[in-house]
């Protein structure tokens, strides 16, 4: 074992940094950093078992993972990490990867950095990603999130879909056979894959079919959104907007998401990350009109009257956001990082650290493309498009083609609100 202890500085709190280096390939890039004005606190390591119980030992802001012939093995680090500290920033160091294998990485990590990036360039990824896992876990969301009376466990059958996704072989029949045992996901999926959602030219009634047409990561983020709508009920004194309303827009977004994400150059996985961001974008907000009742109507009362965003005036009263009450929920069920991102982030993309087009790309604008759900104050409950966000990720070419896709949505949540009134 080889453990090295670097960066020593005058600065009060410098980041604590544990460095997973399995191939001891980076043995001096601690002193590089240095050279280059950083001042991390460093631990070196190349023994990954005694890096992970000294882990559980002591505090760490970041934990990065050298990754150069064994990716599979070094992406299992770091989901051990995700279950020893949530709050620590996940960080693979790689070289170059594929379309498929990055978005299989950022699955689990928060962040992949080339291992020949410029080491400017890396040490700014690195504490731009810690300062947004420090935003999450802020002192006041931790707290605001501990006073909830009835915080829902994870769904069984989600970590079994899970296990699924990750496993070599699975088909289509053994994944019935997990959500047969769910009958209310199972009416869930048929009706889904029959809806005008899909416009298929004929009616499914087989659940293997159905399953394969969705996809194990879209039926597992449905799974994921019933259990959470099922314990987050409407209370009948509730009357500013509907519980029920709010689902399926839900399902509108996460739909024109999917679609925004494929027509963008990337992986599968971006897609079914893109779909379970905007199925879970707003569950803060259930969660806090299920919770504070009365309390939460004067500030939807509030923010209409002041015509201000419903995100500010819900940090003015609670001093924490519908969207970071969300987002913290779905990291500690540990869900990806950059679904957990677009939750964080859907009203204030331009915090985010990740460059380019992401989850968080696809959600922010399909949520800001489709119109609020109808509520007693007239307020938009849905975020607004961050125009200079857009033109950063290098996608705003594509935009009047996203705005036909989200007009057929539109239709669609009409068409529904009229069969259903």
């Amino acid at each position: 074992m080889n453990r090295t202890t670097i960066g020593q500085s005058g600065d009060p709190t410098p980041l604590r940094i544990l460095f997973i280096d399995p191939h001891s390939a980076f043995v001096t890039w601690g002193g590089e950093l240095a050279e280059h004005g950083c001042d991390w606190q460093i631990v070196r390591m190349d023994d990954t078992q005694v890096a992970l119980e000294l882990l559980q030992e002591g505090r760490f802001d970041a934990v990065i993972v050298a990754s150069l012939s064994s990716f599979e093995r070094e992406l299992g680090v770091l989901r051990r990490v995700a279950d020893y500290d949530h709050r620590v920033a996940r960080i693979l160091l790689s070289p170059p990867l594929s379309v498929s294998k990055q978005a299989k990485a950022l699955d689990v990590a928060h962040r992949n950095i080339t291992q020949n990036s410029d080491l400017r360039d890396v040490i700014s990824a690195v504490e731009q990603t810690v300062t947004v896992t420090r935003q999450l876990y802020r002192d006041k969301v931790v707290r605001s999130f501990a006073a909830f009376r009835q915080l829902p466990s994870p769904p069984g059958i989600y970590s079994e879909l899970t296990r699924a996704v990750t496993a070599d072989h699975t088909n289509a029949r053994d994944i019935a056979a997990i959500v047969e045992r769910d009958p209310a996901l199972a009416a869930r999926i048929m009706q889904l894959v029959n809806s005008s959602y899909f416009g298929l030219q004929r009616k499914i009634s087989n659940l293997q079919e159905a399953l394969t047409l969705l996809g194990v990561r879209t039926v597992r983020g449905l799974a994921l959104a019933g259990h959470l709508r099922s314990h987050y009920g409407e209370q009948s004194q509730w009357q500013a907007f509907s519980f029920e309303r709010l689902s399926e827009r839900a399902l509108s977004v996460a739909r024109l998401a999917q679609d925004i994400a494929g027509s963008h150059e990337g992986a599968q996985v971006a897609r079914d990350q893109a779909f379970l961001a905007g199925l879970l974008l707003d569950i803060g907000m259930l969660m806090l009109a299920a919770e504070q009742g009365d309390g939460y109507l004067k500030v939807l009362r509030y923010a209409a009257r002041k015509e201000l965003p419903l995100h500010v005036v819900e940090r003015m009263a609670y001093g924490v956001t519908h969207a970071e009450l969300g987002a913290y929920l779905l990291d500690m069920w540990n869900l990806p990082p950059q679904v957990v991102e677009a939750v964080l982030m859907h009203h204030t993309p331009d915090e985010a650290v990740s460059e380019g087009f992401t989850p968080l790309t696809a959600a922010h604008i399909a949520d800001s493309l489709l119109p609020s759900i109808t509520n007693e104050f007239a307020l938009e409950l849905n975020a607004e498009l961050d125009e200079d966000y857009v033109q950063s990720t290098g996608c705003k070419g594509e935009f009047p083609g996203w705005k036909m896709q989200a007009n057929a949505y539109r239709l669609r949540m009409r068409k529904s609100e009229a069969q259903s009134a």
